[in-house]
């Protein structure tokens, strides 16, 4: 909770609360239902009100999950992924971006449908901003992943030559491929031969040799992190390992000098929980100066 004031924060858990009995009324209309959602989200935005984000957000996934579940339509589709990406968005507020993924991985079915029925706008900003988060929690492979999926939507929309979507975004295949490039990069395999092979095709051999080299310049003007983290045995504990960082600094990460904060109780407990030797990025890049 990042709100001191106690009645404020009262004063919108309340009105969360009221909030959810208008959304589930049947006496007021889809539009009045979410001009009042996005006024309070927008408010919750506004005080960094996160924690009250959260819980409001999960009860709407899984209200949406239960109906989508009983009856699969392609809108109830688009409001699962979309009330996921809220989600991500609080959860990303408070410094846990990682807490998002059993929910991003409950609504596999729901991009699934949206995938088959060609909903590709959709699919690729929710697979944009899912990629993102995985990114910000490092956890690459899964970042891969959602980048490959943003990217294959952008290839179906500009085969049906729509280049410009709604909300004026240009869509451009070099972009794309360089997101895709980023996060291969940082996975213990690096470019696979089919993801090059996938990227020559849709761009050309020289467009992509472009993009990789560009991609592969940011990558090493990068802090280095250990390679530690690209191994089987540090993958499989990531979320555990996350979860007792955020205990043992009292699930208050954003009141932390938070690099060296995290990254001493992250040392820590890697190596008393797990045997893990690790070394911070502050250590493997002394000249760097983080903040």
């Amino acid at each position: 909770m990042y709100i001191k004031d106690a009645a404020k924060y009262q004063e919108l858990k309340v009105q969360g609360e009221e909030l959810e009995q208008f959304l589930q009324s049947t006496e007021h209309s889809e539009q009045d239902k979410q001009m009042r959602l996005m006024e309070y989200l927008n408010e919750l935005n506004t005080e960094r009100a996160a924690d009250l984000g959260v819980s409001f957000t999960e009860r709407m996934l899984e209200r949406i999950r239960a109906a989508f579940e009983a009856h699969p339509t392609a809108d109830l589709a688009v409001d699962q992924l979309y009330t996921c990406l809220l989600l991500q968005q609080f959860h990303s507020m408070q410094f846990d971006a990682w807490r998002a993924h059993p929910a991003i991985t409950e609504s596999q079915s729901a991009l699934t449908m949206l995938e088959a029925e060609g909903r590709w706008s959709d699919c690729l900003r929710y697979c944009q901003d899912t990629a993102n988060t995985y990114a910000e929690a490092h956890f690459w492979p899964e970042a891969l992943a959602y980048a490959i999926r943003a990217h294959n939507s952008t290839r179906e929309l500009l085969r049906k030559d729509i280049k410009v979507l709604e909300n004026g975004e240009l869509l451009d295949m070099a972009d794309s491929a360089y997101s895709v490039i980023t996060c291969a990069l940082n996975t213990a395999d690096g470019v696979s031969p089919e993801i090059e092979q996938m990227l020559r095709e849709d761009l050309g051999s020289d467009s992509y040799s472009a993009v990789r080299a560009e991609a592969q310049e940011s990558k090493d003007a990068e802090p280095v992190f250990d390679p530690v983290e690209l191994t089987p045995e540090y993958l499989a504990i990531r979320s555990e390992l996350e979860e007792k960082i955020d205990e043992a600094l009292e699930h208050e990460r954003g009141y932390y000098d938070y690099c060296k904060e995290y990254w001493m109780a992250k040392r820590m407990i890697l190596r008393s929980d797990y045997g893990i030797r690790w070394k911070s990025p502050a250590t493997l890049n002394p000249n760097e100066e983080f903040h």
